[in-house]
């Protein structure tokens, strides 16, 4: 079961109002029935108006936590949009929640939900998107490996009307050279089956439309996280990407091994039946 927490108040992960941006802007999102949910925790929609979330799902990341609240709440007020910060604490046991309670006191724009157990990456993606109010919504791992000023670039294209999703791409991987090999012939795959114009489609930093995020929910389940892009290309979304520094990691350990690759092999042969059904 899972526990969502703001401080010590327990919300629901009801998908909450998209704010409206002014008509004719290049990149709004058109309304949809998510726009019609509840105000969420706050008020009213009006009251809740956001122009860009950030969700970052996390795992036992405390020490990287002071130097990438920084450099993202740099960036996002860079942007010059209200915005909000929603880390996901995925059951953390290093301390990783505490630190953020005391972070989210002194920093109303950052929120902490919080699952009583571990129950991964793209359930951590469900409840971030739920409770999201933004209208455009981003991803980002919070291991610091992916340079956070490169949401700039993305934000343009998506209010450009480029794309609906822009996804990173990490040219130069600082990782193992068998995880750089794993994950080239991960996105070769996609490549060559679905014609997914992208070359690194399991990078976890990604922007899209409010409206993709919506599209995106009833798929997240088992650990569809890595194929967000390839569901949102077959439904029919625009994507593009936008090259990302990707840099080596400074604390803790990857949370992800190669035996995740037999997990990959299932779930996209599990994915492609239901997309073969849509």
């Amino acid at each position: 079961m899972i526990s969502i927490a703001v401080s010590s108040t327990t919300i629901p992960s009801t998908p909450s109002p998209l704010p409206r941006r002014g008509r004719g802007e290049p990149g709004s999102p058109s309304p949809t029935a998510w726009e019609r949910g509840q105000g969420g925790e706050g008020g009213t929609a009006s009251e809740t108006a956001i122009g860009i979330s950030l969700i970052i799902p996390l795992h036992n990341e405390c020490a990287n936590l002071p130097e990438l609240i920084r450099q993202c709440r740099c960036v996002l007020d860079a942007t010059g949009h209200t915005w909000e910060m929603i880390l996901v604490d995925d059951g953390s046991d290093d301390g990783s929640a505490e630190y953020l309670l005391t972070i989210q006191a002194q920093e109303p724009r950052l929120r902490l939900l919080r699952h009583s157990e571990r129950r991964g990456k793209t359930a951590a993606y469900a409840t971030g998107f739920a409770a999201a109010r933004g209208a455009y919504l981003f991803t980002i791992d919070a291991d610091l490996q992916e340079d956070p000023h490169a949401l700039v670039p993305m934000l343009q294209r998506l209010q450009s009307g480029e794309a609906s999703m822009v996804v990173g791409w990490r040219r130069r991987r600082r990782d193992t050279r068998l995880k750089v090999l794993a994950s080239r012939l991960f996105n070769g795959t996609l490549r060559w089956l679905f014609g997914l114009p992208l070359h690194d489609a399991n990078c976890g930093f990604k922007g899209m439309e409010r409206t993709v995020a919506h599209a995106l929910l009833p798929w997240l389940e088992r650990d569809f996280h890595r194929y967000l892009p390839l569901i949102a290309h077959r439904l029919g979304y625009r994507l593009t990407e936008v090259e990302v520094e990707h840099r080596p990691r400074q604390h803790g350990r990857s949370h992800y091994g190669l035996e995740r690759c037999v997990h990959a092999v299932v779930d996209l042969w599990i994915l492609t039946a239901r997309l073969r059904r849509r």
